[in-house]
């Protein structure tokens, strides 16, 4: 890990992307609060992440298509100048005009998502192709220390004064981040051996659903995508049922809820760490496997452990021991992606991946609000692990006989500066 931070222009991506996490995780978690606050209404609440759910899924894959047809760092830049532009309508005072806060929210969805697919495209040009796991890694765990601090901070900054200290942090977050890809492009273009100019002679249109087309083609990302999709579903399972399962079942208020959705980043960052030493050692498909499978195994003592214990430091415990996996899944799964397609069409790959994962969530939440005032929620926590079970074996299984293609590291000597 320490190897590859020596390398300024991975280095000043890396720490881009700390400052972007910071900022999204802000606005992630202040915007919620405050609505809530003001309405008082959780099905107003629900509407901001709806939006930003829809956002994702309906303009995800044309993001990653814009990684395909302009200098990524450019494009990484003047993302992160955007996401500054859209959080100052929240300086003002939004009170009565919650519509407002819910362009913002899906406006940054779409733009986090663009940031995301251009940074994971252009990795691979900025590390050997035996690196790839362990700077996935190393990215993977940006998200989870910009969680813990953005995720810490976005209450704390919701004030009487409403969202405008929010603003003002997110903002200053964003402006860092473009400076600071600015400065990587610079550094990775003194390193380059050549430069790559981005394909633009068909329409983006055209080369929007070629790159689709391109990846139902391919196996590697077909399978990953199908583990993806089942892990999505357990995901958005999770993120209407767990809050029940903490009031109902282990009979405790909204404070553990927020404790135990906390501490799941201090175990992204241990497995992020960890992963960083040990992923040269590890495959793609063998890191995806592996940590879905024991995402699930946590998982199953989680949601059947009342039986047994309802102390709250025991599932404290687990859920840091829980955020670990999700790290090894998420760069294994990035990995695989790099590894599989052509440079020329890794941010399409990235909005597909994206997109699907978006999806999926809100097919999980939609069965989550259907199932869980009818059926036990332990029984469809219970199915939520399978899912993941099920998406490790379909990465293991699917991917076992897929021949490592090596179409995308015959550019990755050079650096996409354009």
């Amino acid at each position: 890990m320490v190897t590859l931070l020596r390398h300024r222009g991975f280095a000043l991506i890396w720490a881009a992307g700390l400052f972007s996490s910071v900022a999204s995780w802000l606005l992630l978690t202040g915007l919620p609060i405050y609505v809530f606050g003001v309405t008082g209404s959780a099905l107003t609440t629900s509407a901001v992440f709806l939006v930003e759910l829809l956002c994702g899924i309906t303009l995800g894959s044309f993001a990653g298509a814009l990684a395909d047809r302009h200098d990524r760092f450019r494009l990484m830049s003047g993302v992160a100048v955007l996401q500054a532009a859209v959080v100052v309508p929240l300086l003002g005072q939004p009170d009565h005009h919650l519509w407002v806060i819910s362009l913002v929210a899906g406006a940054q969805a779409v733009l986090t998502q663009t940031f995301d697919s251009a940074r994971n495209a252009v990795l691979p040009r900025l590390v050997e192709p035996a690196h790839l796991v362990r700077a996935n890694s190393v990215i993977a765990l940006n998200m989870s220390v910009g969680r813990l601090i953005g995720g810490s901070l976005g209450g704390f900054a919701i004030t009487r004064d409403g969202t405008r200290y929010l603003a003002v942090g997110a903002t200053v977050a964003f402006v860092i981040t473009a400076a600071l890809i600015a400065a990587g492009r610079r550094a990775a273009h003194h390193a380059a051996t050549e430069s790559t100019t981005p394909d633009r002679t068909s329409s983006f249109l055209t080369a929007w659903r070629h790159g689709l087309r391109a990846m139902l083609r391919n196996r590697s990302v077909r399978m990953t995508i199908v583990s993806v999709a089942l892990g999505g579903i357990a995901q958005g399972l999770f993120v209407v049922l767990f809050v029940v399962f903490v009031s109902r079942v282990l009979h405790a208020d909204g404070t553990l809820t927020g404790v135990l959705r906390g501490v799941q980043a201090i175990g992204g960052v241990a497995g992020g760490l960890i992963i960083g030493m040990l992923g040269a050692r590890l495959s793609p498909r063998l890191l995806m496997s592996l940590g879905a499978t024991t995402f699930a195994l946590i998982s199953l003592v989680i949601w059947n452990g009342p039986a047994v214990t309802r102390r709250p430091e025991w599932y404290i415990g687990l859920f840091i021991l829980v955020g670990a996996p999700g790290v090894a899944y998420a760069s294994g799964a990035f990995a695989q992606i790099q590894q599989s397609v052509p440079d020329t069409e890794l941010g399409r790959a990235f909005g597909v991946y994206y997109a699907i994962f978006n999806a999926s969530q809100g097919l999980g939440m939609a069965a989550a609000g259907l199932l869980g005032d009818v059926l036990n929620v332990v029984l469809v926590l219970n199915v939520q692990a399978a899912l993941y079970l099920a998406s490790g074996a379909v990465a293991y299984l699917g991917l076992r006989s897929v021949p490592q293609q090596r179409a995308a590291v015959r550019q990755r000597a050079t650096v996409d500066v354009g």
